[in-house]
């Protein structure tokens, strides 16, 4: 495709040199990958900006360049006034436009991304080949791998989608995090239906406040589906009615002329769950909706896992899947890695359950489920993230000194802080909430003690617990490694408590699946 056909649209606002007449090879906005037909886009980042590496990128061949502001060297550059947003437009432009071609779905929120995510690839599957791109992993039939970020960025999702319909997928979800609406990286994609689940404390050392946070997370619902409606979809906005912020979305899509359906336990849901039943075998509910009411049951683990049981359901009511298709995507998903993820033992041990909350609210929620399953006691072992949101620290440890009978205070991703300095800032939290330290697990709750290393946290744990207790192995989740100032090591929270239950007695237990 030539760079006349690939600037169409994008509001440019001038072009300094002659537009070449080469087909363009790849879009780059890594000066270190450019070579010879290739157009660099000079993005602005939070460390650097990319207007400093034009010099290198017309050096390595780079056919033009993206920017903001020209500069004088040789090199055609495309003037535009934001350069993220027409880099994702020109990816979407040049992997012939995917989201257009397949059902897309996209799912936002602080808590819930995944598990919905996988709940409704599984949906999807019902129909046909599906794909998934999100936190865990990028996957299809047949090809799976590591994801790097959540939202990947526009030039490498776009090309994962073209992967994916070129291998013949039907149907894509994808998590879309607030970074990605925030930078534009999805503004080439066109959805079929938009999923918020909540909204809580997270990300605000890169937003600055709450305010920004759901401003950032709202353009999925206030621009992109609108603009998927006018490329010729009839998008659905699937908003949690159980979150403060949802009744707010939920008006505003409605007033967007998008079809809007609601979800969760409140009455005002359009989709609505009655009659919860829980235990740590799943949990099932009655779905009241306009056109009637159906059971619907999970494996999931946890009141809010019925809820992202409600979401995956509102979304395929949605697209017109019937009731006995969406059960039967959602008994296909037992579990869903690191998300309330359990750890298999043996008679005698307690459960034990590994999960990614790494936010007050998220540690809240995940305790507050846990807790009337619990007959014993419950343990949390948890820790904060080093180079992050410091204000969230204390009230994660409140959270903890709330919800759990004893805690183990550990260490998360320290990256370049001292572990102990983060844990001493989340000890006034759990000081808070009535938890005093003590020396070992004995003691009555609510207390806790400090173990900076993490492997030896889990095993305290776990060591400690009973046949009818339940701990909770939180902050990491699907993670298999800990960032340690420069270093990342491998680390995997179920491996460690794997290994901590086999020491329980010599007995050989399995690694946890998915």
């Amino acid at each position: 495709m030539r760079l006349s056909d690939l600037i169409q649209g994008l509001g440019v606002q001038a072009v300094h040199g002659e537009l070449p007449v080469e087909e363009v090879r790849g879009l780059v906005y890594d000066s270190r990958r450019v070579g010879p037909g290739d157009v660099f886009a000079a993005l602005a980042g939070v460390a650097s900006d990319g207007h400093a590496y034009l010099e290198m990128a017309a050096g390595q061949g780079a056919l033009a360049a993206l920017v903001q502001r020209p500069s004088d060297l040789p090199l055609v550059q495309i003037q535009v006034p934001d350069s993220r947003l027409a880099l994702s437009l020109m990816a979407d432009r040049f992997y012939g436009r995917p989201s257009r071609h397949m059902a897309l779905v996209g799912v936002t929120g602080t808590n819930g991304k995944t598990t919905v995510s996988y709940l409704v690839e599984a949906l999807l599957s019902q129909r046909g080949p599906a794909g998934l791109l999100g936190t865990v992993e990028q996957r299809y039939p047949g090809e799976r791998r590591a994801s790097m970020m959540t939202t990947p960025e526009s030039v490498e999702l776009q090309a994962a989608l073209a992967e994916m319909y070129a291998a013949g997928v039907k149907g894509v979800v994808m998590e879309v995090s607030s970074h990605a609406l925030e930078q534009h990286r999805v503004a080439g994609c066109r959805f079929d239906a938009a999923v918020f689940t909540n909204l809580s404390r997270d990300h605000l050392d890169y937003h600055g406040d709450m305010d920004s946070y759901f401003q950032a997370k709202r353009r999925l619902f206030s621009q992109l589906l609108p603009q998927s409606k006018r490329a010729g979809k009839d998008p659905a906005a699937v908003i949690c009615a159980d979150d403060p912020k949802g009744s707010h979305l939920a008006g505003e899509a409605t007033g967007l002329h998008l079809r809007t359906l609601t979800y969760g336990f409140s009455p005002a849901a359009r989709v609505r769950g009655t009659e919860p039943q829980m235990s740590l075998s799943g949990g099932r509910c009655l779905v009241d909706w306009p056109a009637g009411s159906f059971e619907m049951s999970t494996p999931l683990v946890g009141p809010f896992n019925l809820q992202n049981a409600l979401a995956a359901t509102a979304v395929g009511l949605a697209l017109d899947f019937e009731p006995k298709e969406i059960q039967r995507a959602l008994d296909s998903v037992p579990g869903v890695p690191g998300r309330l993820q359990r750890v298999p033992g043996a008679p005698g041990d307690p459960s034990v359950f590994v999960d990614y909350a790494h936010s007050d609210q998220a540690l809240a929620s995940v305790l507050a489920a846990l807790r009337p399953l619990t007959p014993g006691r419950l343990i949390c072992v948890f820790g904060a993230g080093g180079d992050r949101d410091q204000g969230k620290r204390p009230l994660m440890g409140q959270a903890v000194g709330i919800g759990a009978d004893l805690a183990v205070l550990t260490s998360d991703n320290p990256r370049s802080e001292d572990p102990h300095t983060i844990m001493a800032m989340v000890e006034p939290g759990l000081k808070a909430a009535g938890a005093r330290r003590v020396d070992d697990l004995d003691s009555d709750g609510p207390a806790y003690v400090g173990e900076a290393n993490r492997a030896a946290a889990i095993a305290l744990a776990i060591e400690s617990a009973g046949p009818e207790d339940v701990v909770l192995i939180a902050g990491k989740g699907h993670e298999d490694y800990q960032i340690i100032a420069d270093q990342r090591l491998h680390f995997d929270d179920c491996e460690q408590a794997a290994l901590a239950l086999t020491r329980r007695g010599g007995k050989e237990v399995g690694h946890a699946g998915a």
